[in-house]
């Protein structure tokens, strides 16, 4: 066989698959922010402690927020929802907890 006969790699004439990953078009119905205050202490990617009554706090990352008041959370026994109402920012969470220790 002639060398120049042989089948060259098509690898090289291939287009490179494109490396980045573009936003995700937003939804009607979750939105980032809002003017109600329990929406402004929260945005999609938080870390917050959903505690109802004396039960054992929950931690989880907020994945969206939607106009029920209402959060879709990722929590390590899997993703559920949670009421704002009942959910703190982590970081407001350990300072009452610390408040409480002194």
């Amino acid at each position: 066989m002639n060398p120049k006969q042989k089948k060259q790699s098509s690898a090289g004439n291939t287009p490179a698959a494109k490396t980045t990953i573009d936003s995700a078009s937003p939804s009607d119905s979750v939105i980032a922010r809002t003017s109600e205050p329990w929406c402004s202490r929260f945005s999609v990617g938080d870390l917050i402690v959903e505690n109802i009554g004396n039960g054992t706090p929950r931690f989880g990352l907020i994945l969206s927020i939607h106009r029920d008041n209402t959060f879709s959370v990722r929590f390590a026994d899997g993703v559920d929802y949670a009421f704002a109402s009942h959910c703190l920012p982590y970081s407001h969470w350990l300072e009452l907890v610390r408040e409480r220790l002194d």
